[in-house]
């Protein structure tokens, strides 16, 4: 059986790409797939090559790329061939076509857990500071729904524009790695600013009362250290020891992943990995790809299932917390949700 990607192992997204590239290069040595892994340096151009290419050999099995941009790119080809592209690297809710099978959440709900605990800690505001692009757009949208629906105070501002005026309710941050850490460390800042004990001057800004980043759910944000602290991220996957109906289960993987690369996983290898052994059952069992939107299935991921539109409705995203260097899954508080799910 042979299979193929394109990864961002250099570029962009390089640091997402290479721990996907981590999760197949597993996934492969366990299934005995032949793997072909290509770095597409976050290009459109050399993702759409390699993959076209891939097309005219007939390789089986397709899983795409990571980021929406290139998911963007190379779904129209893929897809309008009549073959399966195997979704894990792309959550924007622009990108549900036919032929696309995406197994993480909607970017829409990357805040759903944060907004619910805002709205249970009743801040009187909640902004979010987006970065550009159709992702950071549909995270911070869904946001803003979703607290509106909880009646919170809600707006959007562009990313890097907040005052120390702004960052006395709740803040989420949604942008690049680097640029929701930038965010993140501004706004930890504020409450250290201000004249020298003792001196006169205004007072010292407060930090924000819950404070929320897209970068909080990778491994890499508590490099950030004290900084990261009680900081609440969006993660794809947890590790459970649930066994699903396809493949390991997440702890499971963990351990293998463990073993094969010395570390911990982060939920972008276990979402690769899980496109991967998804892609390989659906193989198995025959399936052609006007047959999955009526599947219905769990992986180490978590359920899947897409709806009519090939929007995925099964799985959804975990709300961790920043605790003591780690991260900790979040509880939610009591009626925190509101009646909203």
């Amino acid at each position: 059986m042979n299979a193929a990607v394109t990864l961002s192992l250099s570029g962009p997204f390089a640091r997402q790409g290479l721990d996907a590239a981590q999760g197949l290069a597993l996934w492969a040595e366990e299934t005995g797939v032949r793997l072909t892994v290509v770095d597409d340096g976050g290009s459109r151009r050399t993702a759409t090559r390699a993959y076209g290419g891939w097309l005219d050999a007939g390789v089986e099995l397709l899983l795409g790329p990571y980021s929406g941009g290139l998911v963007r790119a190379v779904a129209p080809l893929v897809c309008g061939a009549g073959k399966p592209l195997w979704n894990h690297g792309g959550s924007g809710d622009d990108l549900a076509r036919p032929g696309l099978v995406s197994l993480p959440a909607p970017a829409s709900t990357y805040f759903d857990g944060a907004v619910d605990e805002a709205a249970a800690l009743r801040v009187g505001r909640l902004l979010v500071a987006s970065g550009a692009g159709p992702f950071a757009r549909a995270v911070a949208e869904g946001a803003v729904a979703r607290a509106s629906a909880h009646g919170l105070d809600a707006r959007t501002v562009g990313a890097g524009s907040l005052a120390a005026e702004d960052a006395g309710g709740a803040v989420l941050v949604v942008g690049r790695f680097e640029e929701d850490v930038a965010q993140v460390r501004l706004l930890r800042g504020l409450s250290h600013r201000g004249a020298p004990s003792g001196s006169p001057g205004p007072p010292r800004p407060r930090g924000p009362a819950l404070l929320g980043a897209v970068a909080a759910g990778l491994p890499a944000f508590g490099e950030l250290g004290a900084a990261a602290e009680g900081v609440l991220g969006p993660v794809q996957w947890w590790p459970t020891s649930r066994t699903p109906q396809v493949g390991p289960s997440g702890a499971d993987f963990a351990a293998g992943y463990r073993r094969l690369v010395g570390h911990e996983p982060s939920y972008v290898a276990a979402q690769a990995a899980a496109a991967g052994y998804l892609a390989l059952a659906a193989h198995g069992l025959g399936l052609a790809a006007e047959d999955l939107p009526g599947w219905r299935t769990s992986t180490l991921l978590g359920d899947f299932a897409l709806d009519g539109s090939w929007r995925q409705v099964g799985h959804r995203v975990t709300t961790i917390r920043w605790r003591d260097g780690r991260m900790v899954p979040l509880v939610p508080r009591p009626g925190a949700h509101g009646g909203l799910d």
